[in-house]
């Protein structure tokens, strides 16, 4: 890194704490380094209820995470939210959309989908955990996006300085459960009431989140 920032005229990252390693770690002068946040695309604020037959979600309160599946992604943690969930809103299902990442499945194939299907059936919430299993095209996941009531990132470890996945759902106006990783923590934390902070790997906390969020108002969670 020392190199190439020794070699650039200029860097660019997108988030502050970004901006931040590479001066404190990397002594990278601040007036050598531009901060072009994530981009999103220009999606339309619908209700839900618009897409959300395309996923056979009728009448549905839709959890969503979606992108690259990895054991690193805590997903796990929100099925074993969902019966606690499902006890106060029987009409909620918890959307997985993504194929696993290919990093991933070089070593272990499906391995990681396969545990979490099998744990939402240890659980008795397999018809309420939702498997899109395939990478989708733009158009669907605009589509996927504008199903989600609840937007969910329970991302196990902290250093994480960017999700493209948060911030499509966040320029999509969407409310987010999320654990406090780099860039959740960034973009989410100044201020705005339409995201609940969690600990990782604490599905009671994540039951909780859900279930205030459920119960607020449209455009108000």
């Amino acid at each position: 890194m020392h190199k190439i920032a020794a070699r650039s005229e200029r860097l660019i990252v997108m988030s502050q704490h970004s901006s931040r390693i590479l001066q404190e770690v990397f002594r990278v002068p601040a007036e050598k380094i531009d901060l072009i946040p994530h981009g999103i695309p220009d999606l339309p604020f619908e209700q839900p209820d618009l897409y959300k037959s395309r996923f056979s979600c009728q009448g549905k309160s839709v959890l969503l995470t979606f992108g690259l599946l990895s054991p690193n992604k805590g997903f796990e943690s929100v099925i074993q939210a969902m019966p606690s969930i499902l006890a106060r809103h029987s009409n909620a299902v918890y959307m997985i959309a993504g194929a696993t990442h290919p990093h991933v499945r070089a070593v272990e194939g499906d391995r990681y989908r396969l545990e979490l299907q099998a744990l939402a059936k240890k659980l008795g919430v397999e018809r309420q955990v939702l498997f899109v299993n395939r990478f989708v095209a733009p158009e669907e996941m605009a589509a996927l996006v504008g199903s989600a009531d609840i937007y969910v990132t329970p991302y196990c470890h902290e250093a994480q300085a960017v999700s493209g996945t948060l911030a499509y759902a966040l320029g999509a106006g969407k409310a987010i459960i999320s654990t406090p990783y780099w860039h959740a923590a960034e973009v989410l934390d100044h201020g705005r009431d339409f995201w609940c902070r969690l600990k990782a790997r604490r599905p009671s906390q994540k039951r909780r989140s859900s279930c205030w969020m459920m119960t607020r108002p449209p455009g108000n969670a």
